[in-house]
């Protein structure tokens, strides 16, 4: 053990560093643990559409949600561990994870239409993605390329279920995305 400290010794001195980060000068690190949380969230909202989703859609959205919810959990190990690799301590409880979490979960949303079910997907999703741009860029100041590199493939997989999910909707990538610029586009 870390110079004979007891495990909750270690787990308080790691809080108060955390703490210190996100009330001092954020980093990637901080950031990343708000997207672990989000996919947390995620994992339990793609299951919960996977299970109840209904109506002439369901084969479809029925595959797709499994799928989302098997790389959502893949980029979940990823990121926790390139944090690790890069000397960090990820959250890794259902406590952290949920107080992390930006998103948000109803268990009244099984009743939804699929299509509101795939909306609410897009919306999470493009959450996410902020975060990520924002966790790229810190993780680009601090001189960390994996953690960078890391990040812009989960961004790139982000982007590419945004826009399948908006494509089902028959809607472009962009449209009504409150964060991007209309002369982004």
């Amino acid at each position: 053990m870390s110079q004979n400290k007891t495990p909750q010794e270690l787990l308080a001195q790691e809080q108060a560093y955390k703490e210190h980060i996100h009330h001092t000068k954020i980093n990637a690190a901080a950031i990343i643990d708000h997207i672990l949380g989000n996919i947390h969230t995620l994992h339990v909202k793609l299951h919960q559409y996977h299970w109840y989703v209904k109506g002439p859609q369901f084969y479809t959205l029925h595959e797709k949600f499994e799928a989302l919810y098997d790389a959502n959990e893949a980029a979940f190990d990823s990121l926790a561990e390139l944090l690790i690799a890069s000397g960090f301590k990820p959250a890794s409880t259902t406590a952290e994870l949920v107080n992390y979490s930006m998103l948000k979960e109803d268990a009244a949303d099984k009743y939804l239409s699929a299509e509101e079910m795939v909306a609410n997907i897009v919306e999470d999703l493009r959450s996410t993605r902020e975060l990520t741009i924002r966790a790229i860029s810190l993780a680009a100041e601090e001189g960390n390329a994996a953690l960078e590199d890391g990040l812009i493939n989960y961004k790139a997989s982000l982007d590419k279920n945004i826009w399948m999910l908006q494509a089902f909707l028959g809607q472009d990538p962009f449209d009504g995305d409150d964060n991007v610029d209309e002369d982004d586009e």
